[in-house]
């Protein structure tokens, strides 16, 4: 698991059950239980089991129905060795105006944008107080805006590098129009299992 696959989990998700036929979404959904102990929104961070489980259910062109779904929250194109990731989803790229809104959670992006730090280093680097730091990082985490890149030793224990899945953000303000477009690396795409279904890693 990686990459953007937590941070497209909640809008895919919701795209899939509404794509899906109500039989084959409760079959889906009972088997991903019984077998991996998954809702369909996890699944999406390991998506190797969600589209086994679909294949095995449907009648589908899995490969077909989950590129359509995936098109429909973000567009990802290739360029010089980087993808630009564009979200489409209203409700993801509110979630993400949201959070650059709000100054301190703006500063904890900005720090990460292309390094990779622990929690200390990051507080440390975007000069954010400890108290509304700490869980201003776990809302980052849990929305899939920054990831564990690997661990480090400190202080004799394991402790987790962090970085922002994207590289580069740029937002787009229109008439009535907001687009978010993130510039993602190579490696972050590779990490993420559902990207390999829309792009060839």
């Amino acid at each position: 698991m990686g990459g953007i696959d937590r941070m497209i989990a909640s809008a895919l998700s919701s795209e899939i059950k509404k794509q899906l036929p109500l039989d084959v979404l409760k079959k889906i959904e009972r088997e991903l239980f019984l077998e991996h102990g998954m809702s369909i929104k996890l699944s999406i961070e390991h998506f190797h089991r969600f589209s086994s489980i679909l294949r095995k259910n449907s009648t589908l062109d899995v490969k077909k129905f989950e590129k359509d779904c995936i098109n429909k929250i973000i567009k990802v194109k290739k360029k010089d060795g980087k993808y630009l990731v564009t979200i489409i989803n209203s409700e993801l790229s509110d979630l993400i105006l949201e959070l650059f809104g709000e100054v301190e959670t703006r500063k904890l992006i900005s720090s990460l944008l292309e390094k990779e730090y622990t929690i200390p280093q990051i507080l440390k680097e975007s000069k954010v107080p400890k108290t509304s730091g700490y869980r201003k990082i776990e809302n980052l985490i849990l929305n899939g805006l920054i990831i564990e890149s690997g661990k480090v030793l400190s202080e004799s224990k394991k402790i987790s590098k962090l970085q922002c899945v994207f590289h580069e953000i740029k937002l787009e303000v229109k008439k009535e129009n907001v687009t978010v477009t993130g510039i993602v690396t190579e490696k972050m795409i590779e990490k993420s299992t559902s990207m390999k279904t829309i792009l060839d890693v």
